[in-house]
């Protein structure tokens, strides 16, 4: 029973997400809001985001931002070949593969009665994503992000650009406040962002495309200081999630990560076709043949 409403949340999850996506794009073409990627410099530039200095521990690092001169230089001429045009759509599509995977993965565990409940460890990576929403509007302009990201109940939004750096701040309900900060390399299509509760750093997520497909981490810290790793490969339906309990930040990705990446980690999960296999939390080994439920793929 919890293993089927999980799997229903995780789907319902991502279809939000999907929706989400959808409405930002149709504001944002429907508005023809330009961003700072095609703006004339002395057009209303938006905001710069703030110093390093305000989150001299947590912020993203200089050396994180390097090349941002020349991505600045590609954005403002012509695309680069097979690169998304924008942060936000480079997002959309990354959160688009990694959805598809994470709930065939999340279906095939909880459809075997032997790993039903072991279906409950992928549910932190769809709660995750919840976080991820305000990265879909790097890149669209000042008035898209804010319209858009209204609708969907965010308070007090404020957003910012700069070349290829953006920042969007809101009140949350709790009345905390919450940044999440990013750096897009449109070169790699690869997209780095920090989250910050009360200035407090609580989120790094980090994807990269590569030959096969995407690969991702993702670092969170949660109100109590727990933290968990997420590690995902993923190459069209098949991929893996790997899954620690590293308490310091791991290093950054570096694009030369193998697909079994996420191996590495105590806990994994991996579908390729219809073979499942994986490490569960409590060590046990698995491998099955999947066979999607009614309300998997």
């Amino acid at each position: 029973m919890f293993a089927t409403k999980n799997r229903s949340s995780i789907k319902f999850m991502y279809q939000l997400i999907a929706m989400f996506l959808v409405v930002l794009l149709l504001v944002g073409c429907g508005g023809n809001i330009p961003s700072s990627e095609d703006r004339p410099d002395d057009e209303g530039k938006p905001e710069p985001v703030k110093p390093e200095a305000e989150k001299p521990e947590a912020a993203i690092q200089p050396e994180e931002q390097q090349g941002a001169t020349s991505e600045q230089q590609q954005d403002a001429g012509s695309d680069t070949p097979g690169s998304p045009a924008t942060a936000s759509e480079s997002y959309g599509a990354f959160i688009e593969a990694k959805g598809e995977v994470v709930s065939i993965l999340s279906d095939a565990l909880a459809s075997n009665p032997d790993t039903a409940m072991d279906s409950m460890s992928l549910l932190g990576i769809a709660m995750v994503d919840m976080l991820l929403l305000p990265a879909s509007s790097f890149g669209l302009g000042q008035e898209a992000a804010i319209a858009t990201l209204g609708l969907f109940g965010l308070q007090d939004v404020e957003y910012s650009e700069n070349g290829n750096q953006y920042s969007v701040k809101h009140t949350r309900d709790d009345g905390k406040k919450y940044e999440l900060q990013g750096v897009y390399d449109k070169a790699a299509d690869a997209l780095k962002c920090k989250a910050f509760i009360d200035d407090k750093h609580c989120l790094t997520y980090d994807y990269r495309k590569t030959s096969f497909g995407y690969i991702a981490q993702i670092y969170s810290v949660d109100e109590d200081g727990a933290t968990v790793v997420f590690k995902l490969t993923l190459s069209g339906k098949n991929g893996a999630v790997g899954i620690s309990r590293e308490s310091a930040e791991p290093p950054a990705l570096t694009g030369s990560e193998t697909i079994d990446f996420p191996k590495q980690c105590p806990e994994w999960y991996s579908i390729d076709g219809d073979a499942v296999t994986g490490v569960t939390s409590d060590g046990r080994e698995l491998s099955f043949v999947y066979t999607p439920s009614e309300n998997g793929e």
